[in-house]
């Protein structure tokens, strides 16, 4: 596993709305589930552009974390009432890269891909296909959004079908594409 440093700050999610009249609000993860949520951690918040234009941004420390309908549930330590939270509605959720959790062995943090070379092992050979630009995850499966040397995506869903091995510290993700599949 990778030792995590650096203080740059990772966007986990965002602020949704409040939740009950103790302070309480729903949180939309980016990814499909985070363990980086837990008692105690210090988050970042930020408003991407308030109407001054200028950025604000809020650190504060989880107090709690509950669970409804499969999505986090939180408060914060000083906000203690919904007047308080909803004006923090919208704005986005962050934590130090330092902070973040290990992930088990096999699972990596889509930060940590992003520049890796994506290369097809089809038929024993190894043909270069792009640079991972983006994991989109609002799909039904995570899908790997790889740009060309001439600069069109190839989407590649990353299923066991397709995805073959990810070295994160070679910068390396090897592929088995179907005939055809990047034309």
């Amino acid at each position: 596993m990778k030792t995590r440093t650096g203080s740059d700050p990772v966007a986990i999610g965002r602020v949704g709305s409040p939740s009950g009249l103790r302070g309480e609000f729903r949180v939309t993860l980016y990814a499909h589930d985070s363990d980086n949520l837990k008692e105690g951690k210090v988050l970042l918040l930020k408003h991407i552009k308030n109407v001054a234009g200028a950025d604000s941004e809020i650190r504060a420390a989880i107090s709690s974390v509950r669970f409804q309908k499969g999505r986090p549930v939180i408060k914060l330590e000083g906000f203690d009432d919904r007047t308080s939270v909803e004006t923090l509605r919208n704005m986005e959720i962050s934590i130090e890269a330092s902070d973040l959790e290990e992930l088990p062995e096999g699972e990596h943090y889509v930060r940590d891909l992003i520049g890796c070379r994506v290369v097809d092992i089809a038929g024993g050979g190894e043909k270069e296909i792009g640079i991972l630009q983006d994991v989109l995850q609002n799909t039904a499966q995570s899908v790997l959004d790889v740009r060309t040397a001439e600069g069109r995506s190839v989407l590649i869903p990353a299923v066991d079908a397709f995805l073959r091995s990810i070295d994160e510290e070679a910068g390396l993700i090897e592929v088995e594409l179907i005939p055809g599949f990047t034309e």
